[in-house]
């Protein structure tokens, strides 16, 4: 099996694993709300349950509920992004790291460097777009309830 092969096969299965876990636990949205019965607030966050929001009627705040929902929206894609770009970096990790594949390949210090280089620029953006969002999230989680 050819570097091209090996890297395509282990980006897919990566690729598969996180997206089956992402949709099976989280159902695509790592972070999303919803009112139940009691008009009450819940919250869901990544894998942990509904977290109810005790003493909160949010029945009149509907525009602030909408408000809410599409900066959560906005973040659940951006947290999508993320998982497709993770494969990538996987895959090539995988094939850097593996003596079958590069051995003592004379670039393979090069490409090494520009994985973890490109790696902790995505990394850096990742974490800049994460705390602003739940920044905004947050806010918005504020006014509903305040």
């Amino acid at each position: 099996m050819s570097k091209k092969k090996m890297w395509g096969l282990a980006f897919t299965i990566s690729l598969l694993s996180i997206l089956t876990v992402y949709g099976l636990a989280m159902d695509f949205e790592f972070l999303k709300y919803e009112v139940n019965e009691q008009n009450q607030l819940v919250m869901y966050e990544g894998l942990s349950g509904p977290n109810p929001i005790i003493n909160s009627d949010v029945n009149k705040e509907q525009e602030s509920l909408t408000v809410l929902g599409s900066y959560m929206s906005q973040f659940n894609r951006w947290f999508l992004a993320g998982i497709l770009i993770a494969p990538f970096f996987i895959a090539s990790y995988f094939l850097l790291f593996s003596e079958k594949w590069m051995g003592d390949h004379p670039k393979k210090k090069k490409y090494l460097s520009w994985t973890l280089c490109t790696n902790g620029v995505v990394i850096v953006v990742a974490v800049f777009i994460w705390v602003h969002y739940i920044e905004v999230v947050n806010n918005a989680f504020h006014n509903v309830l305040f």
